[in-house]
């Protein structure tokens, strides 16, 4: 064995623990003698295996057991302050797997990493593995160089510029197109509804407005210092900003079905003011955008019945009369053949 082999033993010996022991594959010393040969083509005896593994325990601080403990052999558990967990991993993989905010070459890439972190008994799990999805992802392939130019920016206090970018349908069919360019402050990062969103001031405003890195190219870091802002304002913006629909904060009440409480909850948070009125209703109060609050009013408007602000009432008649009106309108045309 040359000297470039005899030192590389003790990674070997680390890497074959990590990909095949664990609580309920135990290692022999011989096995793992057996399984260094298989990865690397070297040879080792058990004797250089034990000593490199209590290196790894005494020097290295590995959390490995060993046959003093179990009578078996060895095996490692992952660190919790530096590795995944298995379900961890699952969780990550998952996530980058169905998220429309990255491409799905990306997101491939990404699920092959998180599979390499895992022991092979766990990723036997997923040998088959596909997401299926439909066809909703971006194809903005500078979303990751988004999000690090961003957070270069955010962490030396630097103004940005970039183009933003969105869909349009002509005669020749679906396409981008650049839409107009923007100077502004970024502040925070923010993931939310399957996008990435940046919470930013653009010159000349006065209210933060958030942006969709995945319609954002070509960022650009000014050597300029971004607009000073209280960072209570920031954090507000984004605790009561359910839709990353920009303006000004209101204070909402409702009152709604029992069987919706665990909805709102999930969409404004804990600390928000509910009580019950009896076994079937409850009143909630919050202080959210009303574009976006709009939005969700509609989604759940047989349940819901909005009690301030009181125009938003009216809107949301309004709204309704309009697609009342339009669907007979489209009945009184249609001809029956």
């Amino acid at each position: 064995m040359n000297l470039y082999e005899k030192n590389g033993n003790i990674l070997y010996i680390l890497n074959v623990l990590k990909k095949y022991s664990n609580p309920e594959h135990i290692l022999s010393s011989k096995k793992i003698s057996e399984l260094v040969k298989d990865e690397y083509n070297v040879d080792i005896d058990s004797r250089t295996v034990r000593r490199n593994i209590k290196l790894l325990i005494e020097k290295f601080n590995y959390d490995i057991e060993d046959y003093s403990v179990n009578h078996k052999g060895y095996f490692i558990n992952r660190d919790p302050e530096s590795e995944f967990e298995d379900g961890e991993l699952s969780a990550i993989l998952n996530t980058f797997a169905y998220s429309n905010f990255i491409p799905l070459k990306m997101s491939e890439e990404i699920v092959k990493k998180c599979l390499n972190m895992m022991n092979i008994y766990e990723r036997d799990k997923y040998e088959d593995y596909k997401a299926t999805i439909r066809n909703t992802k971006t194809d903005n392939y500078e979303i990751i160089k988004n999000i690090e130019d961003i957070n270069e920016a955010i962490y030396h206090k630097n103004k940005i510029t970039f183009y933003l970018y969105k869909y349009e349908l002509d005669s020749d069919g679906l396409r981008k197109k650049q839409k107009r360019k923007v100077k502004t402050s970024p502040y925070r990062l923010v993931y939310a509804l399957q996008k990435f969103y940046l919470i930013c001031l653009d010159d000349g405003e006065k209210q933060l407005f958030s942006y969709r890195l995945d319609r954002m190219k070509d960022i650009n870091i000014l050597n300029r210092n971004v607009t000073d802002i209280d960072i209570k304002e920031i954090d507000s913006f984004i605790e009561n900003n359910v839709n990353m629909l920009s303006g000004v904060l209101e204070k909402v009440e409702i009152e709604c079905d029992m069987s919706l409480l665990d909805t709102v909850i999930e969409t404004y948070g804990k600390d928000i003011v509910l009580k019950r009125i009896n076994k079937d209703r409850f009143y909630a109060s919050f202080n959210t955008t009303i574009k976006g609050f709009r939005y969700w009013c509609l989604r759940n408007i047989e349940m819901v019945k909005i009690i301030s602000p009181e125009s938003l009432n009216e809107n949301i008649m309004n709204t309704l009369r309009e697609i009342y009106d339009g669907s007979r309108k489209n009945k009184r045309g249609t001809k029956k053949i």
